[in-house]
C-alpha cells in the first residue's frame, strides 16, 4: 500500500465490504472508514511506523454505507519492491459486543458500590489504596479532615494516631496472613460528638494460584442496630420488673379482696359486720392502687430516662 491505496485484498475483504477486487483497487484506505473516524486515524497514523502494530477496533464502512467493526493489525512488508503495510482487519462485532458488556457491567457494578452507605476499600499487599467507594472517602474525610487517594498507605497520613495507626497495622497483618474476620470498632463523630460503631470486615485476596495479593475491606455502619437492641433489652427488663410487680405485690392484695368478698354478707347487705369488711376492702383497694400506680410509673419514668440520654 502506497500512499494508502488498496493495492491488493483477498476474497474475505470482497465480502466482507461489498466491493469487487477491481474497485478496491480504485480506492484509498480512508474510503473505508466513516467520517467520525477520519479525526482519530488523522490523530494516530504514523506513516513510518515499522513491525507488527495491534490498532484495536475501529469502525468501517460497507458499500452500502453501513457500519461494520474490524479489529486491525498491520505489520511493513515489501510488495512489488515498495515498502507496503500488511493490514489485517479481523471481524471486531465481538469484541466491541464484549467491551460494551464489561464496559455496562463495570458501570453497574460502580453505581451500586458507590450508592450504598456500606464503606468498601481495598488494599495491596503493602497496605496501599486501590479501591474506595464514596462512603468510604467521605467517612475518612469526616474523621480526618484528609481525603485518602489511590496509592496512599491506609492510616499512613495525618488524622490517627500512632495507636491507632498500630491497631489497623496488626488488623492488616492478620488478613495478609489469610485470615478472614470481622471486628467492631468505634470512633468519635468529629461533628457531633456522637460514638458511632462499624462491623468491619477483612477478607484476602488471593491470586489464581493461591498468593495472597491484597485485603478486601467492608464497614457497616451499625450504630442505629446497636441502639436497637439495647432498646429492646432495656424494654424487656422493664417488662420482667412491671411482670414481677404484678405477680408478686398485685397478687396479695387482690387475694385479700376476693376473701373479703367471701365473707360479706350478700343476702343482708346492712349486716352490721359488713361495715369491718367494707373498711378492710377500702384498706385493700388503696394497696392495689399503689401497686398500679408503681407499675406505671416503672414504665414512665424509664422511657422518660432512655429519652433523656438519647437526646443528650
Amino acid at each position: 500500500m502506497s500512499a494508502l491505496r488498496i493495492l491488493r485484498v483477498n476474497k474475505a475483504a470482497v465480502v466482507r465490504y461489498g466491493h469487487s477486487e477491481r474497485e478496491f483497487l480504485t480506492m484509498s484506505a480512508l474510503e473505508l472508514l466513516p467520517v467520525t473516524e477520519l479525526e482519530k486515524f488523522n490523530a494516530q497514523f504514523e506513516p513510518t511506523a515499522h513491525g507488527i502494530i495491534q490498532s484495536g477496533v475501529w469502525k468501517h464502512k460497507n458499500k452500502k454505507g453501513e457500519l461494520i467493526y474490524a479489529d486491525i493489525t498491520s505489520q511493513d512488508v515489501k510488495f512489488e519492491n515498495r515498502d507496503c503495510r500488511l493490514v489485517v482487519a479481523a471481524d471486531g462485532t465481538e469484541k466491541i459486543r464484549y467491551l460494551e458488556e464489561a464496559t455496562w457491567t463495570k458501570n453497574n457494578l460502580e453505581a451500586l458500590i458507590n450508592n450504598t452507605e456500606d464503606q468498601i476499600w481495598s488494599l495491596d499487599k503493602e497496605t496501599r489504596y486501590v479501591y474506595m467507594n464514596k462512603a468510604y472517602r467521605k467517612q475518612i474525610s469526616q474523621l480526618t479532615g484528609v481525603e485518602p487517594k489511590e496509592g496512599d498507605y491506609s492510616y499512613l497520613h495525618p488524622g490517627y494516631s500512632e495507636q491507632i495507626i498500630e491497631e489497623w497495622t496488626q488488623y492488616y497483618n492478620r488478613a495478609l496472613t489469610g485470615e478472614r474476620y470481622s471486628i467492631v470498632n468505634e470512633s468519635i463523630d468529629p461533628l457531633t460528638q456522637q460514638v458511632l460503631s462499624f462491623e468491619i470486615s477483612f477478607n484476602p485476596i488471593y491470586k489464581i494460584k493461591g498468593d495472597i495479593t491484597g485485603i478486601g475491606c467492608f464497614a457497616r455502619n451499625i450504630t442505629g442496630l446497636l441502639k436497637t437492641e439495647k432498646a429492646i433489652i432495656d424494654q424487656n427488663e422493664r417488662l420482667r420488673d412491671i411482670a414481677s410487680l404484678t405477680s408478686h405485690e398485685l397478687r396479695r392484695p387482690v387475694a385479700s379482696m376476693l376473701g373479703l368478698l367471701n365473707i360479706m354478707d350478700r343476702v343482708n347487705f346492712f349486716n352490721p359486720d359488713n361495715k369491718e369488711v367494707i373498711e378492710h376492702l377500702l384498706t385493700v383497694g388503696t394497696e392495689i392502687d399503689e401497686v398500679i400506680r408503681l407499675i406505671i410509673d416503672k414504665s414512665f419514668i424509664d422511657d422518660a430516662l432512655k429519652n433523656n440520654h438519647q437526646t443528650r
